[in-house]
């Protein structure tokens, strides 16, 4: 066995091999760092797919995130990026007659392709930390339809943070406990990434 494919990795981190193959992974694993990095991108996703308490996933679910870690794994050159549009951002609207004090949400809106990204930043005092909740829209129904499982990757260019979640049946995502800083969300659609830049995570401009 000199590769690990994901069914593989999938079935050692739930327990499912057999004495003989178990054994051919955990030694492929202690002889090579990468193959560590890719169970460590599986136990990752795995997570990010229980963070959705999904009881029967969609028969499509499995396929892409296959891809999605595929894709991470190739690093793929010719993947084409695209940097969406600022549609909108509550930081440019003034607050209305009689409210006072600093809202804890922002409410932005990105536009590339035949996509849209609402992105809402929510201030956790609580927690001392931001909250990131999105859902990507497409403009067609067939668009809408696979929504499911798309790779979202977000990258805090402050510290280096690295963090990935997968959009649920509805195109919903999310990123908790974050710091404030500047973010890049990069989004895995099919034939390219889309990029969406934030100068700062805050709430207020």
């Amino acid at each position: 066995m000199e590769t690990l494919s994901f069914e593989t990795l999938v079935d050692y981190l739930n327990g499912d091999l057999s004495e003989v193959d178990l054994t051919a992974v955990e030694k492929l694993l202690q002889a090579n760092p990468a193959a560590q990095q890719e169970l460590e991108e599986v136990r990752r996703t795995l997570a990010s797919l229980q963070a959705y308490d999904l009881v029967e996933p969609a028969p499509s679910l499995l396929g892409r995130v296959q891809a999605a870690f595929r894709r991470k794994l190739g690093q793929r050159p010719d993947r084409a990026h695209r940097e969406a549009s600022l549609q909108f951002d509550s930081w440019s609207q003034p607050l209305p007659v009689g409210v006072r004090g600093i809202p804890q949400e922002r409410q932005l809106l990105f536009h590339e392709g035949n996509y849209d990204l609402d992105l809402q930043v929510v201030n956790d005092r609580a927690a001392n930390a931001y909250v990131m909740r999105g859902q990507l829209l497409g403009d067609s129904s067939p668009i809408q339809q696979e929504l499911e499982g798309i790779a979202l990757n977000l990258h805090n260019t402050t510290n280096g943070l690295e963090r990935r979640s997968l959009t649920d049946h509805y195109g919903r995502f999310s990123f908790s406990d974050l710091d404030q800083g500047n973010y890049i969300l990069m989004v895995e659609l099919e034939s390219y990434d889309m990029v969406i830049v934030l100068d700062s995570l805050s709430v207020t401009g």
